[in-house]
């Protein structure tokens, strides 16, 4: 039987779904069907009701043409699909599945443009949300056709602001909280700028661009969930464990993180205010979460990605469940990464429970994440994550990290691509750059000192100069001897880091 209210209500699931959350009024604007923000915003927003903190629903929009078919499967289980959390919370192993009761219905703006924008006609819907990919927040120059739908989520979303600002004749109190979950830095920010640029192309009133800025708040956020879409099982074992058929089902680990950098306005219309038992945070300023998703989760992620592959681990889970490498990275993040960021004044205190719950979510059993994908794009990566952590290292300690040195070898020596004959393994990343690294390796008559001191000073890679850091050098020449004679799992236990 196809999960739908009219299933819910003959029975079944009674005591699984919330009835009098299927009544409440139309709030929020939703630009965006896919998986990541049914898993996690709509989520969100069915938790809250649970406790009437919100008691609101969500119109979901289609971004795109190709968005249809999740909008009809919407449509056809009225609103209703499941969240199948799997994942380790505290120590324990969740596996559960949850009706969420959030979403009112789809709407398709490709073939019903008037119905997206009598959303723009609504006093009760105050909240616009996005979630369009990094790909979505993006310009193109269109024409500007009240009646025919714009292409570009941005051309979309001016065209939704300019319909309200008419409707309620540029009244402040119309304004809209703007809440993009694309994962771009200072999305808000961006947003804003495209939509102000596309006001400007279609020769919008002044009167609309002050609006634009006095009465709305496009706000920057961080998301934090992984969503892995589909549970990786035969439809009749999903339909038998749910107790019905579902076509929108997705899984999704029990952690999140919702940062929104907003306002007291914000905070009473979403509910999120005093006793948060939710982890949604509405904050003056994102970036103190920003770094420290990027430096410990992120940070280990790409840390671990060359030591990994030498030491023959293939997943993410299977290095947390090793006892030389894991104990090896693990001490990375308690060590070097946490204690670096006390240099961008967030302290140990902020971070180690950050830590702790990465560290869980690594050792995830139902996610397989390969080691392989975390190389892509490496030395950009190293670039974003590392390297800061490296210099706040040095300004508070005066000397560089070890353990980050000699993961910084592994990675070097990974660059070399063949470092032992017969062996050669796929680089996804900038050529020009790669060949600068393999250029410098494949130099004659030159000592291992010699070498890293080259490669340290790359500046077209690393962004600086890194060879005259304290001690780096020293450290890193250690490390890629000691992972050539010993190799890489032999080394760290010599080193006393398993």
């Amino acid at each position: 039987m196809l999960l739908s209210q009219e299933f819910v209500e003959s029975g079944p699931l009674q005591d699984r779904v919330n009835s009098q959350s299927l009544s409440y009024p139309e709030r929020i604007i939703q630009i965006g069907e896919g998986n990541f923000l049914r898993a996690f915003a709509d989520w969100v927003i069915h938790r809250l009701n649970q406790t009437n903190r919100f008691q609101g629903r969500v119109v979901v929009a289609a971004p795109r043409p190709h968005g249809g078919k999740n909008i009809t499967n919407l449509n056809h289980q009225d609103g209703l699909y499941t969240v199948w959390l799997r994942g380790v919370q505290q120590g324990k192993t969740i596996d559960e599945p949850e009706i969420v009761t959030s979403v009112s219905r789809g709407i398709d703006p490709s073939q019903d443009w008037r119905a997206f924008l009598e959303c723009a006609e609504s006093p009760d819907i105050q909240i616009v949300i996005s979630n369009t990919t990094e790909a979505g927040l993006a310009y193109k120059p269109e024409p500007f056709h009240s009646s025919n739908p714009q292409v570009m989520f941005p051309a979309r979303l001016t065209a939704y602001l300019y319909h309200r600002y008419q409707r309620f004749s540029g009244s402040l109190e119309a304004g809209m909280m703007i809440i993009p979950c694309e994962l771009v830095e200072d999305n808000g920010v961006r947003l804003k700028e495209l939509v102000l640029q596309y006001a400007a192309d279609w020769k919008l009133s002044q009167a609309f661009v002050h609006w634009l800025s006095d009465a709305n708040c496009f706000c920057n956020t961080l998301v934090d969930r992984i969503v892995t879409g589909k549970p990786s099982l035969p439809p009749e074992d999903i339909e038998a464990r749910l107790g019905y058929r579902d076509n929108l089902v997705t899984v999704a680990e029990p952690f999140y993180l919702w940062v929104i950098q907003g306002d007291d306005r914000l905070k009473q219309l979403l509910g999120v205010h005093g006793d948060n038992s939710l982890n949604v945070h509405i904050v003056d300023d994102v970036v103190p979460f920003q770094l420290k998703k990027v430096r410990i989760l992120n940070g280990a992620h790409t840390a671990m990605s060359a030591v990994a592959h030498f030491a023959g681990i293939e997943t993410v889970r299977e290095v947390v469940e090793d006892s030389v490498v894991g104990h090896f990275i693990r001490t990375i993040i308690a060590e070097e990464i946490v204690p670096a960021l006390t240099c961008q004044g967030i302290t140990t205190k902020e971070s180690e429970p950050f830590a702790e719950e990465v560290w869980e979510r690594f050792s995830n059993p139902f996610i397989q994440h390969q080691i392989s994908s975390l190389a892509l794009n490496g030395l950009a990566k190293i670039k974003s994550r590392l390297l800061p952590t490296l210099l706040d290292y040095v300004e508070k300690f005066g000397d560089s990290p070890k353990l980050l040195a000699a993961s910084f070898a592994a990675s070097l020596l990974f660059y070399k691509n063949a470092d032992q004959p017969g062996e050669k393994w796929i680089i996804s990343d900038d050529p020009v750059l790669v060949a600068e690294i393999q250029r410098i390796w494949e130099e004659d008559n030159q000592t291992v000192e010699e070498t890293v001191t080259k490669l340290l000073s790359l500046e077209s890679v690393w962004g600086t100069t890194l060879a005259e850091l304290p001690g780096l050098c020293q450290y890193v020449v250690s490390a890629v001897q000691g992972i050539r004679q010993l190799g890489m799992r032999a080394y760290l236990i010599k080193k006393g880091w398993a």
